[in-house]
């Protein structure tokens, strides 16, 4: 008995899950269902560079496309029976409503005496009247007129309102009055025609009745015609005027596209609506959101990344370029300071070595010369000690010139001051010398150095051996950058434009002309000569004096 009990229970569960997954699996279906057919309830696709593109939730388009259109209505071919009227707006670019217009006409038809036709008129209409407002009641008609040339053979003349434009028309297209040659014409005589007749009838407007076309078929049209037993007779070459008032909305019932080329970022809400044949919207429209973001190379991080980028690009060069130029330095002072070791090492060699040899020989001679022996033996160890003392000067000079302890300014205004003071002793001359005030630690080349000191020593020697002087003046300034020193002496002068130029005088404005230097020399036999040097000394860009 407990076990029957507990075998009933078990049954009953069993159901009670079945029905339960039952009910599950319907829900799923009919969810399912649902979502499958929410896309093919729409009637607008989003194309993005010609490719049909998702649309769910808000559409996110790339930054980087190139075009954006949208395929609106369906085919008339496909879905005859689904063919409306659509209009559009993207908010954001459309300021109002837009229509894809299509045509209906006014037909004017000639035929000559059999009753064929022999040519024809035909005077369109498209979108909208400027009176159309929404409805038939709404409107108000336009007032048209227009001249029509009658062809040869004719002599009769019809008219016709069609819908037969496009296949694809669709809307409404009312008209009244119909005039030609100012004679109205009979609403009686009128008939309708065309693949669907029935879409032809007459309404009633505020002027009076009207033939009206309600064209609600994209693959059909209808046309009210004037019956021939009622067409004017007409002339060859008469030209007739021909008027009528008319309201009219008309589109295309078919599927198109509309392109918007390439979308400037920002977001944008796309509206469709389908509509009847006469404009009316049928269903509530359809809208889904679409942004474009900003391309990457216009946000601010991109921008932002950049400068960072090219701050450390520039950061990064400028430390390149300065590693290389201090590299360039540090082997320029490096090449200097080998250089400045070997001459240092000459300098030292021809002192300890040459200059002893030539000192010890200007000693032996003069021991000579005091010894008792002939008169010629005599004067030549005079001439030997002579040219010995002479080279051993000559040697000092070579070696202070060599030296670079002595690559400075003052070190070349004290040389100077002491040639001159030698020269004038040798020769038991007067010399006065004003120096000024120099830096201490301009560097001058040994190269500068060199020929600003042979320049003024020819410059003395002149004045000691030829210009037969009592007095030397020397004078040294400095302007920074430019040294100018002055030699004056109260000899017998002579006259520079006469007088011939030897070499001394050439060696001086070579040597100074090669420092970008020049000399200018003064002489007169009342006021004697004077020389005088300019040279700039600038400051060399490398040197050992540049980094302390």
């Amino acid at each position: 008995m407990r076990f029957s009990n507990s075998r009933s229970g078990l049954v009953l569960r069993t159901q009670h899950v079945r029905m339960l997954l039952l009910t599950c699996g319907w829900c799923a279906l009919a969810l399912t269902s649902v979502w499958s057919a929410e896309p093919s309830n729409r009637t607008a696709e989003l194309l993005v560079d010609g490719k049909v593109f998702p649309v769910t939730g808000n559409v996110r388009i790339p930054a980087s496309h190139r075009t954006v259109s949208f395929r609106l209505g369906k085919s008339a071919q496909e879905d005859p029976e689904g063919c409306r009227r659509m209009r559009f707006k993207l908010v954001g670019v459309d300021e109002e409503w837009r229509q894809i217009a299509s045509e209906m006409c006014v037909l004017v038809r000639f035929a000559d005496a059999l009753g064929d036709q022999v040519g024809q008129r035909l005077f369109p209409v498209d979108g909208a009247s400027s009176g159309w407002g929404g409805t038939i009641e709404n409107s108000t008609f336009t007032r048209r007129l227009e001249t029509v040339r009658v062809p040869a053979g004719a002599v009769s003349v019809t008219m016709a309102v069609s819908s037969s434009g496009p296949p694809t028309a669709m809307g409404v297209y009312v008209v009244r009055g119909m005039k030609i040659r100012g004679d109205e014409l009979d609403n009686k005589s009128w008939g309708r025609t065309g693949t669907r007749p029935s879409m032809a009838k007459m309404v009633r407007t505020k002027e009076g009745e009207a033939f009206c076309i309600v064209d609600d078929d994209p693959g059909a049209h209808a046309e009210w015609s004037l019956t021939r037993a009622a067409a004017p007779r007409v002339a060859p070459g008469e030209v007739l005027s021909v008027e009528w008032s008319e309201m009219h909305d008309i589109g295309m019932g078919n599927r198109f596209d509309v392109n918007y080329g390439r979308l400037n970022a920002g977001a944008y809400t796309f509206w469709s609506e389908e509509l009847d044949a006469t404009g009316r919207p049928l269903a509530t429209a359809q809208a889904f959101a679409i942004k474009v973001p900003k391309p990457f190379w216009r946000s601010v991080w991109f921008w932002l990344g950049a400068s960072a980028a090219a701050g450390m690009l520039l950061w990064l060069g400028g430390r390149a370029i300065i590693q290389w130029r201090i590299r360039q330095h540090l082997a320029k002072m490096e090449q200097e300071r080998m250089l400045e070791q070997e001459r240092l090492r000459i300098a030292r060699d021809l002192h300890d070595d040459l200059g002893a040899r030539l000192t010890h020989i200007s000693l032996v001679s003069g021991l000579a010369e005091n010894d008792p022996q002939s008169a010629s033996a005599r004067e030549s160890f005079q001439r030997i000690s002579g040219m010995a003392r002479e080279l051993v000067a000559a040697l000092y000079q070579t070696v202070w010139t060599v030296n670079p302890e002595h690559d400075n300014l003052e070190a070349l205004v004290n040389y100077l001051c002491q040639l001159t003071q030698n020269l004038s002793e040798a020769a038991r001359i007067r010399c006065r010398i004003h120096s000024c005030e120099v830096p201490d630690q301009r560097p001058v080349t040994s190269e500068v150095r060199h020929n600003i000191t042979l320049a003024v020593k020819e410059a003395l020697h002149n004045a000691v051996k030829h210009a037969e002087a009592t007095e030397i003046v020397v004078r040294i300034e400095f302007e920074d950058p430019r040294l100018k020193i002055s030699i004056t002496d109260n000899g017998r002068g002579f006259d520079p434009q006469r007088a011939p130029q030897g070499n001394g005088m050439k060696n001086m404005q070579r040597r100074m002309e090669s420092m970008g230097g020049g000399v200018s020399i003064q002489s007169s036999s009342a006021e004697g000569t004077a020389v005088c040097f300019e040279v700039q000394i600038a400051v060399p860009h490398f040197s050992k004096h540049s980094i302390t």
